[in-house]
């Protein structure tokens, strides 16, 4: 049986955790995480160090996933270990759908029944929870996060480190600005 590739996940709470379920299918993983002790085991994954030792953990793993909500926090970890040379593949659930005509960066992570339409735009480090679906011909930029069952229609634009809540519906042509944060089930027109 062939070794699996490595995988550093930064981050092991609740996100975190959901995530290393889906990662686990096709890489072995460890946490980073500074709110626990190195060799904690969470979810039957050990925790391998703390933001800190990204450098000193590099011998061992090249790649990696920054799974932490605070989009800002998200970035600079992001770029942080882009200084050290790790790379970023994106996790992607079995029930998501990604249109081969769309365009998706790095780092993105796209869990259960997620959708980016065709001509759609995703930036790097961008996270998507279950049900989110982002339409034909808009854009969503780098580190945002979207909540469960949101909905980015048709040429809308959510800028950088942009945070939606749950049930949220961005509408068509609407532009929402970096670092924005919209709350559970509000309607942008």
């Amino acid at each position: 049986m062939a070794e699996r590739e490595r995988l550093l996940l930064v981050g092991s709470g609740g996100f975190g955790r959901v995530v290393s379920e889906l990662a686990r299918e096709t890489y072995d993983c460890a946490f980073v995480d500074d709110g626990f002790e190195v060799g904690t085991v969470i979810c039957d994954i050990p925790v391998a160090g703390h933001i800190s030792d990204l450098e000193k953990l590099y011998e061992s793993y090249h790649l990696l996933v920054v799974t932490i909500g605070n989009n800002k926090l998200r970035q600079h970890i992001y770029q942080q270990a882009m200084e050290i040379g790790y790379t970023f593949p994106n996790l992607i659930s079995p029930s998501a759908y990604v249109s081969p005509y769309s365009k998706m960066g790095w780092g993105c992570v796209l869990l259960n029944n997620s959708l980016i339409q065709n001509g759609a735009t995703v930036g790097n480090g961008v996270l998507l929870n279950p049900g989110v679906e982002v339409h034909h011909d808009s854009s969503v930029e780098d580190y945002a996060l979207i909540y469960t069952n949101s909905v980015v229609r048709t040429y809308a634009k959510v800028g950088k480190r942009v945070r939606i809540g749950s049930n949220v519906t961005v509408s068509n042509e609407v532009i929402v600005g970096d670092d924005a944060d919209i709350q559970n089930g509000e309607t942008l027109f």
